[in-house]
């Protein structure tokens, strides 16, 4: 089956380190020939290139964006709109010839996959990684009806996780969604680190005030006003420069030596290793590869009580749920003081995530589905 995957951006966070561990084992495994379209070469690109798997680099526009005022909207529709229409042109161009059976979209807020898989009448297939609205606060530029008709044309929608499953079964009712969990590659446990007289503590993602990066921070202010200064706050990657300036901000002010904006990381498995608790603090995550990752290196993870984060984390086993600031700052202080709970919570996270969370079973399941819209097809 010849599949083509389409990424609107050509960074390797998230959604991206998932396609490319999925892509590279689909091209191993030989049954599939797997493409990949995206808007520009960078990491992703490079490495499937040396693998054998064709890049075609071409502008993927987003069929929704962050609202801020009806004007500013307005202005961006129809840019946006036209934007997509010569890009599907191109894509189509590049690909009519190539007998395409499926096309993977690899995100909701691109609906590119949808529009070309009606003209290359071939089957699409739909990875729902995010809260759009909720985490991002987008909004589409088609209407309403047009984008329910999409996601219920698609010969299936592969949700994350099931907050999204449950998410997207009551916003589209019919259509055909199923649960996979995203999936990192088995690694060797690390050495564990809960004997360092220093608790490092990492968030690693997007800088955007949903990510609540700001709420870390605030956390790691009141543990100084207690006179509790043993641990360290990295913050990981690139993003909204306001919110980093906030950030940024916020650390002056209250002369947070503890804390580091590192910026974008290009060696995070080597930074984890440095690491001792992992924090993801987000609103609405849809799933958060970067648990697992925190999980996968013998941390406990401190998670907020929000969209998928309490699938992952079992709370008291392998890391500790909070619903705000203060409970972000009292798990950091029970990490912090306790080693011997620290250590515990890491082993059980490697093990949970090992089994529960691997990149095999994730592709598994994703071939699956490929196996029954072949079927289908047939």
């Amino acid at each position: 089956m010849r599949i083509l995957f389409i990424s609107h951006y050509d960074n390797l966070y998230g959604a991206n380190r998932a396609l490319l561990t999925l892509m590279l084992r689909l091209k191993a495994e030989g049954r599939h020939e797997p493409y990949l379209v995206i808007p520009a070469e960078g990491g992703i690109s490079d490495i499937l290139t040396r693998a054998g798997i064709e890049c075609f680099i071409c502008p993927v526009t987003q069929w929704q964006a962050i609202y801020h005022d009806p004007f500013s909207f307005a202005l961006k529709k129809h840019k946006r709109k036209k934007s997509i229409n010569e890009e599907l042109t191109r894509i189509y161009e590049h690909f009519k010839d190539k007998k395409i059976d499926l096309i993977h979209s690899n995100s909701s807020v691109i609906g590119t996959g949808a529009m070309l898989a009606e003209k290359l009448h071939c089957r699409h297939v739909w990875h729902i990684r995010e809260f759009a609205k909720e985490h991002y606060g987008m909004r589409y530029f088609y209407p309403d009806d047009t984008v329910s008709r999409y996601y219920k044309a698609a010969d299936k929608l592969i949700l994350i996780s099931d907050a999204l499953k449950e998410y997207y079964d009551r916003l589209y009712p019919g259509a055909k969604t199923v649960r996979i969990y995203d999936g990192i590659e088995p690694a060797e446990k690390p050495e564990n680190r809960a004997d360092t007289e220093e608790t490092v503590f990492i968030y690693t993602g997007y800088l955007f005030p949903k990510k609540r990066q700001l709420d870390a921070l605030k956390a790691a202010a009141l543990l100084k006003e207690e006179g509790i200064n043993r641990f360290k706050l990295i913050l990981a990657g690139s993003g909204d420069k306001a919110y980093r300036q906030e950030l940024e901000r916020f650390i002056r002010e209250h002369d947070l030596k503890e804390a580091e904006l590192k910026g974008f990381v290009e060696d995070v498995p080597g930074l984890l290793k440095k690491c001792d608790v992992g924090i993801i603090a987000s609103e609405y995550e849809g799933f958060g590869l970067v648990t697992v990752e925190y999980m996968l290196n013998g941390m406990p993870v401190i998670g907020f009580r929000s969209g998928a984060t309490p699938e992952i984390i079992k709370d008291g086993a392998t890391g500790i749920l909070y619903d705000d600031v203060q409970g972000l700052k009292e798990a950091m202080k029970k990490l912090i003081a306790d080693r011997d709970i620290r250590r515990h919570m890491g082993d059980e996270a490697y093990k949970r995530a090992s089994e529960r969370f691997s990149a095999e079973e994730n592709t598994r399941g994703v071939m699956n589905i490929y196996e029954e819209t072949e079927g289908d097809m047939d």
